[in-house]
């Protein structure tokens, strides 16, 4: 079998578009088709059921798709474990962050690593807490920072640091609509985040503890699209305090109080038991200790 075209196939599968996969692999989409067509050659098989510019992976395509990731995964491996001989004189590293952290709490910790060892190529992968636990799995980042644990027996997460959360309104409200808002008998809109989110996890639990069943909700992207459409005068929002600090500021939303201590959620470093990780990994891991020891 040839890897370069299974690699390819991979990457289709990954990104769930021949045009997406085409732009990761930085060739063109007519050479990625191709490439597709003639691993189906090569194996006498339809690897993808096609319905017009959409497809899916058929029974075939599914279990080569599982088996080229563990082959890229171990191909990751081996690389690292022999660039671990080089130290930090070289190298790169891939940092593996949920939203939140990657947009507030990495970037300082980012520019003292860099400092400290400058010939590090860094590289920074920002997605929500399942992609980045799937993408430590597939040794495709290094070092994983999530927001939430989902659950896999194949990973252990340490706690890092906890960050409160506030729940939000717009200002434009008035204190008893938003004491309404958050009654038993309440039926307010929720501004979530998507499955697999660490702020979804919270907001989930938190309306679990609220007593709220069945709530209607906005699904956005991002946390900071959170505090936007809350302030535009919709709903609710639960966020870490640090993405609505500028908006609660201005006054352009407000913290709702319910009554109950802090909210604060437990933030985690997440790491795959066995790997041979490199030196720059080693070097990141230990300044994310000695942060957490001075916090």
């Amino acid at each position: 079998m040839n890897l370069h075209l299974l690699r390819i196939f991979v990457a289709v599968v990954d990104a769930g578009s021949f045009s997406r996969a085409a732009e990761a692999l930085r060739i063109s989409q007519p050479a990625v088709s191709k490439a597709v067509r003639e691993l189906e050659s090569q194996l006498e098989t339809t690897l993808l059921d096609r319905q017009g510019r959409s497809f899916q992976p058929s029974e075939p395509g599914q279990a080569l798709h599982t088996y080229g990731r563990s082959i890229f995964a171990l191909e990751r491996e081996a690389h690292e474990t022999v660039a671990a001989f080089y130290g930090l004189e070289r190298g790169r590293l891939t940092i593996g962050a949920s939203t939140t952290i990657a947009t507030y709490w990495l970037p300082p910790l980012v520019a003292e690593f860099h400092r400290r060892h400058p010939h590090i190529e860094i590289r920074l992968v920002s997605e929500n807490t399942k992609q980045i636990i799937e993408s430590l799995i597939d040794c495709r980042v290094d070092v994983a920072l999530v927001e939430g644990v989902a659950v896999d027996a194949r990973v252990e997460a340490r706690p890092w640091f906890k960050e409160e959360m506030v729940i939000i309104a717009a200002d434009s409200l008035e204190p008893s609509q938003v004491m309404d808002l958050t009654g038993p008998d309440s039926k307010p809109v929720w501004v979530v985040r998507e499955p697999g989110s660490g702020t979804r996890e919270a907001t989930e639990a938190l309306l679990t503890e609220l007593g709220t069943s069945s709530p209607q909700t906005i699904e956005v992207g991002s946390n900071e699209a959170i505090v936007q459409t809350v302030s535009s005068g919709i709903g609710l929002g639960l966020v870490p305090r640090i993405c609505a600090r500028d908006q609660l500021r201005l006054g352009r939303v407000r913290q709702v109080d319910i009554g109950k201590p802090a909210i604060q959620r437990q933030l985690y470093r997440v790491r795959l038991p066995h790997r041979t990780v490199s030196q720059a990994a080693i070097a990141f891991e230990a300044l994310l200790a000695r942060q957490t020891a001075e916090s």
